[in-house]
């Protein structure tokens, strides 16, 4: 905050350094709410968490409401949003993509209902949304770009598409997106070195992260989506699909992450096992029978959201700190089986040992009071932005990975003792942190050692 807007980090990606890729929409939010409040950033983000998630749920339940309609179908909508831990794991996380996967429901909605209706305003508000994106989070934008893009295509071939209408859709989003890329572009130029990830299968993923009720409803929304043959069939089909299959490209040989791409699924996904349980509650004659089963929908979707968040773990831990789970482990089995059984993550750590977070606090605070800000190698990768970030020493690779260039340096063979005395000095590499059962390379010694890391520092 105290160097104001800047393009380019040196602090990752030492000693060269970085474009900045991330666009700075989101942190200005959260350096706006720190300057008002007088908070740090830290607990500005930890305060903010609660509302992420009535955010997220909140629009999911709304933008389902206006989608088709019906109150009903929103309130079991937002239901299955936490129900399904692969939607509401995003809502407990204070990131960016947290509000952008609200910016591309309202996105993708309002994009159908605005050409389906012919309505000027949901095409602005749509605009407006996918301008934001473009400013939040990249890779959403893209996947955004590519589902409404070839909605538009398929309604341009069916001749039911409103042609100045998408014009003015291009144009005020252009407006907004543009101008931040425009400039990176012109001064630094962009790229974006996509890190494949592990592949997983569409089948694993509705399994052990979109969840076996929502699964089972989501099939029967399918049946009597394709069944309707509707214009919002069409839509909710299209929306989900497309970037399922996205996801699947890596079998191809395409590099590519699955289970984040199979996350922004998720979402449309979850409009399409709402409908399926609406389409299930319409079956049941007996107004008691229905009540019941809303009844109890409603108190699992309760009761599953609040076991998620209780299975988090934190990355840090101060030695004042416990991560202790409030819900004993049977009741975690009862209420996710899955998910106490496989223990499933994205982005955050779940299920973890709390011994790990506090000694990274330890490992932290090591840098805080002894840095000569030399460039550190981490063997834990997590390790690299929490070092860079509370000390500001220079960490070899670090931070946003899909932004890391190609000239970075491979920090693999200087924890592996495969680097030579030349390069460690080009480099100035000073310390090397590492897991607490590799071997010490004949060119460090420890400094600091607790029971999952060692600190070494280089003395040749």
């Amino acid at each position: 905050m105290s160097n104001g807007l800047v393009f380019w980090d040196y602090l990752t990606v030492a000693p060269a350094g970085r474009l900045i890729m991330y666009p700075p929409l989101f942190h200005l939010f959260l350096a706006g709410i720190s300057c008002i409040t007088g908070l740090s950033l830290k607990d500005v983000c930890v305060l903010l968490e609660p509302f992420f998630t009535f955010i997220l749920v909140g629009i999911i339940t709304y933008m389902a409401y206006r989608l088709f309609d019906n109150v009903k179908y929103g309130f079991f909508t937002g239901l299955f949003s936490m129900i399904c831990f692969a939607t509401f794991n995003r809502g407990v996380i204070c990131t960016p993509a947290t509000i952008t996967m609200a910016f591309m429901i309202i996105c993708c909605v309002m994009f159908y209902m605005g050409f389906n209706d012919n309505k000027l305003k949901y095409v602005l508000i749509s605009a407006v949304s996918l301008g934001l994106i473009a400013n939040l989070h990249m890779a959403t934008f893209i996947i955004t770009c590519g589902v409404i893009g070839l909605y538009a295509v398929v309604q341009l071939i069916r001749g039911k598409i409103n042609i100045k209408y998408l014009l003015v859709f291009i144009i005020v989003s252009c407006i907004i997106a543009l101008p931040w890329w425009i400039y990176v572009e012109i001064k630094y130029g962009l790229f974006f070195n996509s890190l494949g990830g592990n592949p997983l299968r569409f089948d694993e993923f509705l399994a052990k992260y979109f969840g076996i009720i929502p699964t089972i409803f989501m099939i029967i929304g399918v049946y009597f989506l394709l069944k309707k043959r509707s214009e919002k069939s069409l839509f909710l089909l299209l929306w989900a699909f497309s970037i399922v299959c996205v996801s699947q490209v890596v079998y191809f040989g395409v590099q590519t992450v699955s289970i984040r791409i199979l996350e922004i699924s998720a979402y449309p996904l979850v409009f399409i096992a709402g409908y399926g349980f609406m389409q299930v509650i319409g079956k049941i004659t007996n107004k008691n029978y229905k009540k019941i089963v809303i009844i109890l929908l409603l108190i699992y979707a309760t009761s599953t959201s609040m076991a998620y968040t209780d299975s988090y773990t934190p990355e840090l831990l101060t030695p004042d700190e416990n991560d202790i789970m409030i819900l004993p482990d049977s009741i975690h089995m009862v209420l996710d089986p899955v998910g106490s059984t496989y223990k499933p993550s994205i982005i955050s750590s779940r299920y973890g040992n709390s011994t790990l977070a506090h000694d990274r606090y330890d490992v932290m605070e090591w840098f805080t009071n002894n840095t000569d800000h030399k460039i550190a190698v981490c063997e834990d990768s997590i390790l690299d932005t929490i070092i860079v970030s509370t000390s500001r020493t220079p960490v070899i690779y670090g931070g946003f990975t899909e932004s890391i260039p190609e000239y970075v340096v491979d920090p693999v063979h200087i924890i592996e003792n495969h680097s030579t005395v030349n390069e460690l000095h080009d480099l100035n590499i000073e310390y090397l942190v590492l897991n607490h059962d590799t071997p010490i390379p004949f060119y460090a010694k420890c400094v600091y050692e607790n029971s999952n890391y060692k600190i070494c520092k280089i003395n040749i």
